[in-house]
Parts: structure tokens; C-alpha cells; sequence
């Protein structure tokens, strides 16, 4: 009996060590998430910067305070968008054409809406944008290359699994030839091509530890140069609060 006892008692122990152990991971986890959170969002004990909240909007990225005009930015989505009307930006406040005020209200505001969101976590690992090209390059992964225009080139690549683990020919790399983005190589964007409602976008580093995501509608694609130009003029709207 004595025995029984005491093995249940062993095995009471180690059943409520690994409890114990597994909610202080949990909890540990818990507050990685909750710091991680914080970064990018106003948490309790946060001081709000000065800033005029009927023209600006406030912007926690990486830990840092950002002020920047309302028109672009927005708090409620950590993000900011313009809008792509005829191969040019359309201005900020502008009255919108009748087709594109159409489109609008039948709900299609998507087809011309550049969304830029900000996070400082989930950093899609290298290699990416104009390094997967040169990856792609240096392995015969490239299909074909198009001149679109000049300083705009269509890269469609190989049935292959890429170094991330998935097929890297189901989108066209669209390069950006006449620029230099933020990390000195030309900017590069993926657009969908194989389906009418396909879907493009990009990402880049922007600032220490804070990743650009840019989503838009394929379309667009044939206007990457000028659209990665006006991405960059929003993004330097952004001041330091």
C-alpha cells in the first residue's frame, strides 16, 4: 500500500511539474505576444505624441511613434492607401469620376485602391524581391524575361519550389529596371495574372525593423514604376513625432 502510495504521489509530482512548466510557458508566450503587439499598437501605459487629430494621424511602428497626414494614413488600419486612377495617382481629396465613383458603389473600390500596411513582425524571410530574381537568375529558374516598356520588365518563372518551399511560377515578377529601391536594387512587385480577379503587391524594409506590404489589384502591374514612386512619396509623409 505504502509503495502505491508513494508512486502515485511520483506521479502526481511529475504531472503537476509538467503543468506547472507548460502554463509557465504559456504565460511566457503570452507575454512575448502581448510585447509584440505592443510594438505596433497602443497599449495601456502608452503616452499618445502631440499631433492635430482632425488632420494627422498617430502611428506606432516597431516601438516608435509616427505622425502622418489623414488623408493617407490610417490608425484603425496601421496602414496607409492612394488611389490608382488612369495610370497616375489620383489626388488626395480629389472628386473621383463618375466611373470610379461607380465602381465604388458597387463595391469594387478594391480595383483601384493601393493599401499599404506597416508591421514589425512576421518578416517574410530572405531571399525576396529583385535577390529572388538574381537567385532565380543564377540557377536557370527564369522562363522568360519581357521588356514591357522601358525601365519596366516581366519576369515569368520555371515550375520549380523555391527557396521559401513553394512553386514560384504562379505570379509575374514585375522589375521596376530604371530605380533603386530602399535596399539599392530595383524595386520588384508579384501580380497574379492567371485569374481576371488576380491579386499584386509587394514588400519591402522600410525603416529599422518595420516591413512595407503593399496589396493592389493585378491591373496595375503595367504601372509598377510610377506606383512604387507615389509609394514612397506617401511613405516619406510620415514624420517622427
Amino acid at each position: 500500500m505504502k509503495h502505491k502510495t508513494k508512486f502515485i504521489l511520483l506521479v502526481c509530482t511529475g504531472l503537476g511539474f509538467w503543468l506547472w512548466r507548460g502554463m509557465q510557458e504559456g504565460q511566457v508566450k503570452s507575454r512575448e505576444a502581448h510585447w509584440q503587439y505592443c510594438q505596433d499598437h497602443f497599449c495601456e501605459g502608452d503616452i499618445l505624441p502631440k499631433y492635430n487629430p482632425i488632420k494627422q494621424v498617430a502611428l506606432k511602428l516597431n516601438g516608435r511613434w509616427l505622425i502622418g497626414p489623414k488623408e493617407y494614413f490610417s490608425g484603425s488600419s496601421n496602414g496607409a492607401s492612394f488611389e490608382w486612377w488612369e495610370h497616375k495617382p489620383l489626388i488626395s481629396n480629389a472628386r473621383r469620376p463618375d466611373e470610379m465613383q461607380a465602381l465604388v458603389k458597387a463595391g469594387k473600390g478594391y480595383d483601384f485602391s493601393i493599401e499599404i500596411f506597416f508591421r514589425s513582425s512576421n518578416i517574410p524571410p530572405e531571399p525576396r524581391g529583385y535577390k529572388l530574381v538574381e537567385l532565380a537568375q543564377a540557377n536557370d529558374w527564369i522562363a522568360s524575361r519581357t521588356q514591357v516598356r522601358p525601365g519596366l520588365e516581366a519576369i515569368q518563372m520555371k515550375h520549380v519550389i523555391g527557396p521559401h518551399g513553394y512553386s514560384i511560377d504562379h505570379v509575374t515578377y514585375y522589375v521596376a529596371t530604371y530605380l533603386n529601391g530602399i535596399d539599392g536594387l530595383p524595386p520588384v512587385a508579384t501580380c497574379d495574372n492567371s485569374r481576371a480577379e488576380g491579386t499584386g503587391g509587394t514588400g519591402f524594409m522600410w525603416q529599422l525593423g518595420i516591413w512595407v506590404g503593399v496589396r493592389m489589384n493585378q491591373k496595375h502591374c503595367a504601372d509598377w514604376p510610377e506606383i512604387y514612386l507615389e509609394i514612397i512619396r506617401v511613405l516619406q509623409l510620415l514624420k517622427k513625432a
